[in-house]
This record gives C-alpha cells, sequence and structure tokens, in this order.
C-alpha cells in the first residue's frame, strides 16, 4: 500500500484568457516538528505548506482569493489569527477568510487545517 502525500497537489481549472483557478487541498502541520505544539506553530506549518503547494503551480499566497480553516478548538483561534496576520503581512488585501471550530481530524496532535482557493492572472496578450 502506498503511503498518502503530506499534502495533496493542488487542482487547477483553466479560465479564460489563461488564468487558472488553484484548488489547495487542506494542509495540517502531521508529520512535521510543529505537530502536536501550539496552534500559533502549527499555523505557521500550515501556511509554509499551503506556499509551498502553490508554488508547485506557479502561484504564491499572494494569489490566494479565499482560504477555509478549521480548528479543534475555537479557543485557538487568536494563535490562528496571530499565523494568519503574519502570513499576509505584505499584502495591501489580504484572501476572504473562513474559520469553523469543533473539527476532528484524523491525526490527534492536529489542532487545525488550512485550505485554499487562488487565482494565478493569464499571461497579458
Amino acid at each position: 500500500m502506498s503511503q498518502r502525500p503530506l499534502f495533496p497537489p493542488s487542482r487547477t481549472v483553466p479560465l479564460g484568457g489563461g488564468a487558472k483557478l488553484i484548488f489547495c487541498s487542506g494542509v495540517t502541520a502531521r508529520g512535521s516538528e510543529a505537530a502536536g505544539r501550539p496552534v500559533l506553530e502549527q499555523a505557521r506549518e500550515c501556511f509554509a505548506r499551503l506556499e509551498r503547494a502553490l508554488a508547485q503551480e506557479g502561484a504564491d499566497l499572494s494569489h490566494l482569493l479565499k482560504i477555509t480553516t478549521w480548528l479543534s478548538d475555537m479557543r485557538d483561534y487568536d494563535g490562528f489569527n496571530q499565523a494568519r496576520q503574519a502570513a499576509f503581512a505584505a499584502l495591501e488585501a489580504p484572501p476572504a477568510s473562513t474559520c469553523l471550530g469543533g473539527a476532528q481530524f484524523t491525526t490527534p496532535d492536529c489542532r487545525i487545517e488550512i485550505e485554499g482557493i487562488a487565482v494565478l492572472p493569464g499571461a497579458a496578450p
């Protein structure tokens, strides 16, 4: 049996004008040093993994339109929010964001999962 990837690859959908939507599967801190650590550290790892997934498609965090975050406990929201603010600090307009609590993850040492939708504009004519 093959091992599941640490984070599944992004899925892309071509749009008109050469642009494409990038759907990034949810990422956790599973298998990293951040797993089992406070949510702030796990969220930093999630954003780093999301950034690597986007890079595989030629994009970065600035291309994100929307992120959705699941927390196992909403008391961890401040830690997540601190990491989110740092991840998007350089952007004039951060992506839309939804955060949901009460999630149960398959890996007990993970307390947060983040997925994203990005758009990569097409080449100028």
